[in-house]
């Protein structure tokens, strides 16, 4: 993982270094148009975990998030804060018997805060390609369910991250009135918008709070002055350990009045070690989003 990491640091403070270098007062850049957007998303998602705190075994199911964001775009710089909420059903990858065959049932469900700077690297960008890279802040926190575990029912964790983040757009736009023949049916195309956007985030400092050994602990009670939430939590420490990656594949069409659709793939995955007990998980993502064109700067 190290290996992935510096060489993508490397590329993270050299475009950092650049973009702050650059005139601040030219004409150039102030007088470049900032779009605001407003936007909207629904996915379907397919999370996969596993716990060592709770069980061994792999849980996978399928869910759906919704995520809502505030973003402004320009040619040199971008910005992004996202809120999100997804819930899913899963189902355990339990080993075959030729006896009982056992089954379990999670339910599994996630809030997430992002929050993302990119800014444009002129030596990596001409008229079609526009390479960006900049930062992200990253904060989820998971809740999960399983009633057949009883003691180690619930479990809960919060990974935070910093990470360095890369972008590349690519313009697809149709430039010309473009007519198909299609024997009887000839329709005709019109020019229009488009961007394809491929989005990096590497993980540089990786934060958990995740309990020890199980999620089964409880401290010592300190006469009346016991805190619920203190004594629910006592297992509980902060890390700093373990990797996480994050990539969208989107498809972005722009609409006459200034609104736009796009449809994106989304992979994750992230490692969280923790103290004593790992946390893993992956998702794969579908996800539909509405860009509302707030108004330009």
């Amino acid at each position: 993982m190290n290996k992935l990491i510096k060489p993508f640091l490397l590329l993270f403070l050299f475009g950092s270094f650049q973009s702050f270098s650059q005139e601040r007062d030219s004409l150039s850049e102030t007088q470049l148009p900032k779009e605001i957007y407003t936007t909207f998303s629904f996915g379907l998602t397919n999370p996969i975990y596993r716990d060592f705190a709770t069980s061994p075994l792999f849980y996978s199911g399928i869910g759906i998030e919704l995520n809502s964001a505030r973003l402004m775009r320009s040619e040199k710089r971008e910005s992004l804060f996202e809120v999100g909420l997804g819930i899913s059903a899963q189902t355990a990858r339990v080993p075959k018997s030729d006896f009982i065959q056992p089954g379990s049932f999670a339910g599994y469900g996630k809030f997430q805060i992002f929050y993302q700077e990119l800014w444009k690297i002129e030596a990596l960008s001409d008229i079609k390609y526009n390479t960006k890279v900049g930062g992200a802040i990253v904060s989820t926190q998971n809740v999960r369910a399983n009633p057949d575990l009883q003691n180690n029912t619930m479990g809960l964790e919060n990974i935070s991250n910093l990470m360095a983040s890369a972008q590349w757009s690519l313009d697809v736009s149709r430039t010309e009135t473009k007519q198909l023949n299609l024997w009887f049916w000839k329709p005709t195309l019109k020019p229009v918008k488009r961007d394809l956007r491929i989005l990096l985030n590497v993980g540089l400092l990786n934060f958990n709070y995740r309990p020890g050994y199980a999620y089964s602990y409880d401290s010592e009670l300190n006469g009346m002055e016991t805190n619920p939430v203190e004594w629910a939590f006592e297992n509980y420490k902060w890390s700093l350990n373990g990797w996480r990656l994050k990539t969208q594949v989107e498809y972005i069409k722009y609409l006459p009045n200034g609104n736009a659709t796009s449809l994106s793939y989304v992979w994750e995955a992230a490692h969280a070690p923790g103290k004593f007990e790992d946390f893993q998980m992956a998702s794969h993502q579908l996800k539909y989003t509405i860009y509302f064109h707030a108004k330009t700067k």
